[in-house]
């Protein structure tokens, strides 16, 4: 296995120390072969079986996701790096996911930002408790991201209904960070000096139709927009960008971190599998796990430039992005090994995306 060139790209963008690096590029492959996050598992399909013992394997995965050292800074520069989104304004949406192993609760809450077909974590922080997040988690996971990028890089937020509350729609105008968070039906809204429920305002609304209004939530001042859609579903959205049109095409946006959430556990790396429960061992895995999503997502948009992606009679793809390039791996690393590495090293290299395109449809 010829990785000196990834395991450079491993230690110079995401500071994995060199003696790791060999570590951290098997740990990926058998991510990809296994199909699961569960390392007893994934160590059968170690590059290395054969070569040492399973329970070495196992400890070594093992201490990789004890010790990590990966930054999430440098992986969401990495991610942000291999799509080439340098220059652009990003939508980001926030969101938690959250499972149980046992008797212990595993919830992570999530900063994304979206992308054709999906959206790709940046930053995430493992909450302590299993119900919703607070204010103060919500402003320093978005913090994290700001420090590193800046607020102008952001075009809009993008929040379900958990994402409410005087302090924390304060704290967005104040950064002046564009946002469009959906809010329940029985919410109290402010139109003219008569607070009225957000379901009673748009009663009238039908499918397909749109009413906008200018309204106060605990004394904010706000653009709420409302639709219904083809399941006879209300759905009200506020933001502060009070003379924009599209605010439900805009948030819409944010049902993509399902298609996240869903390739990360059951059609993807099977994430709840995972045995571990403390805080920082959760993260570490994450980070291993998102390096491998974001890697499968930019080789299906790669693969679906040459080869179209089959859409079905309902008139969704056959595929997600992320499985399109799953599938490709799985192939390829039951055929040709080194393939799989240099296709890996091409998505992580420092070349422009029209160049690693050509070079990596080469590959496949």
């Amino acid at each position: 296995m010829k990785a000196d060139q990834l395991s450079n790209i491993l230690n110079e963008k995401l500071g994995v120390h060199k003696n790791n690096c060999g570590t951290v590029i098997d740990f990926t492959l058998a991510l990809h072969k296994s199909r699961t996050v569960n390392l007893s598992q994934m160590s059968n399909y170690s590059t290395k079986v054969g070569k040492i013992s399973s329970d070495s394997i196992y400890k070594n995965y093992q201490r990789l996701v004890h010790n990590s050292n990966i930054s999430q800074d440098n992986l969401a520069k990495c991610i942000i790096q291999m799509l080439s989104l340098e220059d652009c304004k990003l939508t980001l949406a926030l969101d938690r996911t959250n499972w149980k192993y046992g008797q212990e609760d595993i919830n992570l809450l999530v900063l994304s930002v979206c992308v054709l077909g999906c959206t790709l974590p940046l930053y995430w922080t493992e909450l302590d408790s299993r119900g919703n997040s607070n204010t103060g988690e919500r402003v320093e996971l978005l913090n994290r991201f700001i420090s590193e990028f800046g607020a102008e890089k952001i075009d809009y937020l993008v929040a379900d209904r958990e994402f409410i509350g005087h302090d924390w729609f304060n704290y967005l105008i104040e950064a002046k960070i564009k946002f469009i968070v959906r809010i329940k039906n029985n919410m109290l809204l402010d139109l003219n000096g008569v607070e009225i429920k957000s379901r009673d305002l748009f009663a009238v609304i039908r499918q397909g139709g749109m009413i906008s209004h200018q309204v106060k939530i605990d004394g904010v001042t706000l653009l709420v927009q409302a639709t219904r859609s083809t399941a006879n579903e209300l759905v009200t959205v506020v933001s502060n960008c009070l003379v924009e049109a599209n605010l439900l095409v805009i948030y819409a946006k944010r049902w993509r971190i399902e298609c996240l959430f869903g390739n990360l556990k059951t059609k993807g790396f099977n994430f709840e599998d995972t045995h571990f429960t403390a805080k920082d061992r959760i993260g570490n895995l994450t980070k291993l796990i998102v390096l491998a999503f974001v890697i499968c997502y930019l080789l299906g948009l790669i693969r679906a430039s040459m080869k179209p992606i089959l859409i079905k009679k309902h008139g969704y793809k056959q595929n997600s992005y992320f499985r399109y390039g799953f599938d490709l791996l799985i192939q390829k690393l039951n055929q040709n090994l080194n393939s799989v590495i240099q296709l890996i090293t091409l998505c992580m290299s420092e070349f422009p995306l029209e160049e690693r395109c050509r070079k990596i449809i080469c590959v496949m």
